[in-house]
């Protein structure tokens, strides 16, 4: 069966045989150019995957990142060299000036597609196929330039990353990727999402019949969009008894999501802020329909904050055990977790704990580590 693969794979002439054997002597002359698409706004899930890994890549030059506008928030990126040509789209930007412009030994397209012409090897990352399988809680433009391109990109492509288990599965299963050349590269959190001081506790009695701190705060993080389940939060907030936590949603507004005038909506917020954010929330929530891997729970454990999250993409692969899972759209599950935590500060701290410890095997580094054999796997031929 896998030797008819290959065969079928040489016949199209649009993926190379893979050949594949992992090493871990990389070579470090590479010249390598990331699609820096994701970049260029502020960064949300998959900008943070980008930049993470594309600063780390050990690779001499260090890589170039394309982009079609300039790319403002170069933190994290700054060893990286830049090219801008300016585009309206970035869809077509990709498709066609990135190939023309892709003077390297190999690309990486970090945001599921690639340039269908490009003559070089390519690495294509994938993170979601929600635009496939949820294609009514995503805007048009985003349906069509994922859409339109992703099958002939996993053909092209002659390494494919994906983020969990889960996304390597449905490759396999949706498009025939031939799963000697997938590599699992998950996300990861660095050093600097850690736990802060000790929260100091109000006077007995202040917070309520909970024990609940005055002032404390469930907390999301994420667009504000259908996909991630922000009315089955918001639905079983406004069902908790009174007096409750007050509800913050850290994120930029996505679309078809109306928030009550008494809830919290920080907008985008820095690093720094995040990190507070996380470090004082008394509770994480993420009740999201469907995850390729879902960063901000993880980042969550590794601040400490005690986390419920739904059993989809790669969270159950690195929070059971360390975060209270439930199966996403179940609200009556969510609102028992909710109650389950604010009533139990001894839970909060055990799941507290176990997050902190879970989130250490997770380091960009060590995916930035699998990027760069990769790459260079791909660099081969």
């Amino acid at each position: 069966m896998r030797a008819a693969v290959r065969a079928w794979s040489d016949f199209a002439g649009k993926r190379r045989p893979s050949g594949r054997s992992r090493f871990y002597s990389v070579s470090r002359d590479l010249r390598v150019i990331v699609d820096g698409r994701p970049l260029v706004p502020r960064r949300s899930g998959i900008g943070v995957h980008t930049a993470e890994i594309a600063g780390r890549l050990d690779v001499t030059p260090p890589p170039l990142i394309a982009s079609h506008a300039e790319i403002i928030n170069k933190q994290g990126i700054e060893r990286c060299s830049f090219r801008v040509d300016r585009a309206p789209n970035g869809i077509l930007w990709q498709q066609f000036v990135l190939p023309r412009v892709a003077d390297a030994d190999v690309l990486w397209g970090p945001h599921g597609t690639i340039p269908i012409a490009l003559k070089i090897p390519a690495v294509v990352t994938l993170h979601d196929f929600t635009s496939l399988t949820m294609p009514g809680r995503h805007l048009f433009k985003t349906l069509a330039s994922f859409n339109l391109f992703i099958s002939e990109s996993l053909e092209r492509a002659d390494r494919v990353a994906a983020v969990s288990k889960t996304i390597a599965n449905e490759a396999t299963r949706w498009f025939g990727v031939p799963r000697e050349i997938i590599e699992i590269i998950p996300n990861g959190v660095d050093d600097f999402f850690c736990p802060g001081p000790s929260p100091q506790p109000s006077p007995e009695g202040e917070g309520g019949p909970e024990g609940r701190v005055r002032g404390d705060y469930i907390l999301f993080v994420g667009t504000l969009e259908p996909r991630k389940g922000i009315d089955d939060l918001i639905a079983v907030w406004q069902s908790l008894p009174q007096p409750r936590p007050r509800l913050m949603l850290c994120g930029e507004r996505g679309w078809r999501v109306k928030v009550p005038a008494d809830i919290e909506i920080t907008g985008w917020v820095d690093r720094e802020r995040l990190r507070m954010l996380y470090q004082r929330a008394l509770i994480f929530v993420y009740p999201s329909r469907y995850e390729g891997f879902g960063i901000p729970p993880l980042e969550a454990m590794a601040c400490g904050a005690p986390v419920i999250a739904t059993r989809t993409g790669a969270i159950p692969e690195y929070g059971d055990g360390a975060a209270l899972l439930i199966d996403p759209g179940d609200r009556d599950a969510l609102r028992e977790s909710m109650l389950r935590l604010l009533r139990d500060p001894q839970l909060r701290a055990d799941l507290s704990a176990r997050g902190v410890e879970r989130a250490k095997r997770y380091r960009w580094d060590r995916s930035a580590q699998l990027m760069t054999e990769l790459v260079a796997e791909a660099a081969r031929g």
